[in-house]
């Protein structure tokens, strides 16, 4: 008797991809760097002595009824705005409420829950808008709350800017998840969504903030008045997807985030914190270019896809007139018939193959 797997063109699309070092799902890539900052915040357990580094880190689980752990995520976001300054020069006074998430899903999924809950009390229509390509939480979240999505074209950036309704919630991503880029229409659309007496609110998701090895011509407006809520998250930039790293700038107060302020993950923080001192927001992206530019060289000659590096650094997109296998470049192409949608894949496993941190038990891109 065969298998589903048998008839199931995706999972031999996703074989494909895995043999050429290459995923259509985005995989936080691990590195020395995270293992190594790890090893330096935990600390020794043996030897001969207690390790100060250790006796450090396990002292900040103790004494809660002191409050000394509340410094803690308050020196995060500060880190963050510091870090991030290059790329988004953030005005903290304006978005006063931070909350301290597991990663980035945590405080997505509050803001479309809580916006839905408004919705029902103040009885109007809820509606979830996003560009068609992009992450897939937005929708999946939505819909699990029982807001109605509705996807537009990015490309008719000013139609929507014009027309959306102000009830409306927007969740955009800056650098895009359609596509790996820094959408450079993206501070356009936030000014034209501002100028508007009474315009929707905007969810801002900047989990691609320090994926990137140059700063973009123009720093995110992050600010924009439009903007209600900013999404933070290392999971992209530093390869701590099971770290659960994030966090939430709010310009009201969120209850339903509101218990965050303590039941936070410490080492999470710590971790987070340290990396960022480590490394500037530019740097992981510079230091595995070259690792990006051939991995994408080497999928895209085992795919047949003229494939070129995207700014977002384990991320690669085919160029727009891509024809060879039709099949995989609609599989990979994350807004089908978009006139800007093109093909895009991840290039996390092959990267980490390159630099020594795959399975022992995977051969070369197997």
């Amino acid at each position: 008797m065969a298998t589903t797997s048998q008839y199931d063109p995706r999972q031999k699309l996703d074989l494909r991809l895995r043999q050429a070092g290459a995923s259509k799902t985005v995989y936080a890539l691990v590195t020395p760097e995270i293992e190594t900052a790890k090893a330096e915040l935990f600390g020794n357990s043996g030897g001969n002595g207690p390790d100060p580094i250790r006796a450090a880190y396990l002292d900040q689980f103790r004494h809660a009824w002191t409050g000394k752990q509340n410094a803690l995520h308050r020196r995060f976001f500060d880190t963050w705005l510091g870090w991030s300054k290059p790329m988004v020069p953030l005005n903290a006074t304006d978005f006063p409420f931070t909350y301290p998430t597991a990663g980035a899903s945590e405080p997505l999924f509050h803001l479309i829950a809580d916006y839905g809950n408004r919705a029902r009390v103040e009885r109007f229509s809820p509606r979830l808008m996003i560009f068609r390509g992009e992450y897939e939480g937005y929708k999946a979240y939505a819909e699990a709350c029982g807001v109605p999505v509705t996807e537009h074209e990015r490309h008719a950036w000013r139609d929507v800017a014009d027309t959306i309704d102000s009830q409306d919630l927007l969740c955009l991503s800056q650098p895009s998840a359609i596509d790996g880029m820094v959408w450079p229409e993206a501070n356009a659309f936030l000014r034209r969504l501002s100028e508007r007496a009474n315009p929707p609110q905007i969810v801002l998701d900047l989990t691609y903030v320090g994926a990137t090895a140059e700063p973009p011509a123009e720093t995110i407006f992050a600010d924009a008045p439009c903007v209600t809520a900013v999404v933070i998250s290392l999971s992209k930039p530093f390869g701590a997807y099971y770290d659960r790293i994030g966090g939430v700038f709010c310009r009201s107060e969120n209850l339903g985030l509101f218990g965050n302020q303590w039941f936070k993950n410490l080492t999470s923080l710590q971790l987070g914190i340290q990396l960022m001192e480590q490394f500037d927001v530019f740097a992981m992206a510079r230091r595995y270019a070259s690792i990006q530019q051939s991995v994408a060289e080497h999928a895209g000659l085992a795919l047949g896809l003229a494939l070129m590096p995207a700014d977002v650094f384990i991320l690669a997109q085919a160029s727009a007139g891509a024809d060879v296998d039709p099949e995989l470049v609609s599989y990979l192409t994350r807004a089908p018939g978009a006139i800007d949608g093109r093909p895009r894949l991840c290039l996390t496993p092959g990267m980490a193959e390159r630099i020594g941190m795959a399975s022992p038990n995977s051969g070369p891109f197997s």
